[in-house]
């Protein structure tokens, strides 16, 4: 049995359905052995697509997406795809091809250290070994599904791939769930429940411990109001009385002055990898609750909790006093924050009308991508979620170019759900090529591309330090000549109705849909 004929045997029974790349010739026998598997391998256009797939393919499913590429600069296109996952928390087994061990030493031609490349952007970077390629692959799988998830890189040599084996020994990967916690729940106790107004921080980490629904039990006893951020959005519905809004999105300093009225501050799940800003609240008290320790300490901690969220937050959800918040200031504040976002500038469609009609007019289960740009600070927002892993964005390495493969990876997961994506044109111009993998894969999903040909977000940035914009501007090609081009289907929008006409028509589309809305970039400046 060839090595790379033990690679995906073991894929197989771990449960990878299918591998994302773009190969060389370092891996064509490794391609060989994922076909006698019948694993498929989705071909994309570029590297990082496949690895931004793996990414949200493991964020979706808890297990590792899987991406391929070969040696060179096959490995180097993957890379930001990798670091994303990295930073945005997400398990990703990723494999580069690489070249015969025999002329590693001696050859320079595509030559780069690929183990060392990939370290500062992953868990663990390995080369795979044909003596010890078991133990390299059940490590890989364990590293990667551990706190915090993350990617693996493996690069694999051609020569190593071809050689045999007489017989494969290799055991499941099992990441046990912690079920314990450790820290003083007593001391806690006490200190919320000797608190009038105490407010909740919670992030990605309720959501990839699956203690959501703990959460909101936790919630509603304590009737305190949420702020979560960009990444954790579903883990309490977004029409829910006590929920406040999302930090770090647009318009957030009208849910962090309020804020500024608790007493005390409980982050639950709260990974500030997302965070831009600075801690704003001086000595108010911090308990942290999470699977981690707090080694980050972007906060102050009075106390910590760590472990299994669920159980800590069940101990604490029967035992701890109802808040003296007023809903109805919740519920004001809440309101505020929408309408200021959502306040009409032109007479042109803008940004947020684009938003809220498509969150009006699609299913409530729809699953929704924001790329990044402008546009990522108002989609996080103001576009209602309602369940966990129905919404997803680059937020930790906030990479532009990550929404249409994540919504590609989200529909190969979800066949039967409705999956948009909002993007800005800057962001689509980087892969719209990927609407041929679409036709050929058979995924179709929804683009909306927020046409207002400049880099919003940029330029905004160099109005306020007062300098005249400069490369930031740019044109659009025809977006519906371009998505017919490639079998898809395309239309050109400029006004709030003939969107929801589209969306309702196009909603069950056996093909991919584009739709190039054209907004006025003016609606960005609140």
């Amino acid at each position: 049995m060839k090595v790379s004929d033990i690679v995906a045997k073991i894929l197989k029974e771990e449960g990878i359905p299918c591998v994302f790349g773009y190969p060389g010739g370092e891996v064509t026998s490794f391609l060989d052995s994922l076909k006698k598997e019948g694993i498929r391998f989705i071909l994309t256009k570029h590297e990082s697509t496949a690895a931004f797939m793996a990414a949200a393919t493991g964020e979706i499913s808890g297990k590792p997406g899987v991406c391929l590429s070969t040696l060179g600069p096959g490995a180097t296109n993957l890379i930001t795809g990798v670091a994303h996952a990295y930073l945005d928390r997400a398990p990703v087994i990723a494999i580069t091809g690489n070249m015969a061990t025999n002329f590693y030493e001696v050859s320079t031609h595509q030559h780069l250290d690929l183990v060392r490349l990939f370290e500062p952007v992953s868990k663990w970077s390995a080369t795979i070994e044909a003596s010890s390629v078991e133990r390299i692959l059940s490590k890989a799988f364990a590293i990667a599904m551990s706190p915090k998830q993350g990617p693996v890189h493996l690069t694999f040599p051609s020569n190593v791939a071809l050689m045999e084996k007489e017989k494969m020994n290799y055991y499941l990967s099992k990441i046990s769930t912690e079920s314990t916690f450790s820290g003083d729940i007593s001391a806690s106790l006490k200190i919320i429940n000797n608190s009038k107004k105490p407010i909740i921080f919670a992030g990605l980490g309720v959501l990839r411990c699956n203690a959501h629904q703990e959460f909101v039990k936790f919630v509603e006893k304590l009737g305190a109001p949420v702020i979560i951020t960009p990444k954790a959005k579903g883990i309490i519905p977004e029409n829910h009385l006590q929920f406040l809004g999302v930090i770090e999105m647009l318009c957030d300093r009208i849910i962090l002055d309020y804020a500024k009225n608790s007493d005390l501050i409980i982050t639950i799940g709260f990974d500030v990898v997302e965070m831009d800003k600075q801690w704003m609240f001086g000595e108010t008290p911090v308990i942290d609750i999470d699977n981690m320790p707090n080694t980050d300490k972007y906060y102050p901690t009075q106390l910590e909790l760590h472990g299994n969220i669920s159980k800590m937050l069940e101990v604490l959800t029967r035992q701890v006093n109802r808040a003296s918040w007023d809903i109805n200031d919740i519920k004001s504040v809440r309101e505020n924050l929408i309408k200021t976002v959502a306040t009409k500038k032109s007479e042109a469609m803008e940004s947020f009308e684009v938003v809220k009609a498509a969150r009006r007019t699609m299913p409530y289960d729809t699953i929704a991508v924001s790329d990044v740009g402008a546009h990522k600070m108002l989609v996080g927002q103001i576009w209602e979620t309602y369940e966990p892993k129905t919404f997803f964005m680059s937020n930790g390495l906030s990479s532009m170019g990550s929404g249409i493969p994540t919504a590609m990876a989200a529909k190969l997961y979800f066949p039967k759900k409705p999956v948009i994506a909002i993007i800005g044109d800057g962001c689509f111009g980087m892969n719209m090529a990927e609407l041929e993998t679409m036709v050929r894969e058979d995924i179709p999903i929804i683009i909306i591309v927020l046409d207002d040909k400049t880099l919003s977000l940029i330029k905004m940035n160099q109005e306020r330090k007062g300098l005249m914009p400069y490369g930031v501007e740019f044109t659009n090609p025809d977006m519906v000549k371009l998505a017919e081009s490639f079998g898809a289907v395309g239309y050109k929008v400029e006004r709030i109705k003939e969107l929801e006409d589209i969306l309702k028509k196009e909603l069950n589309s056996k093909k991919p849909v584009v739709i190039q809305a054209v907004i006025d970039p003016r609606s960005y400046r609140n």
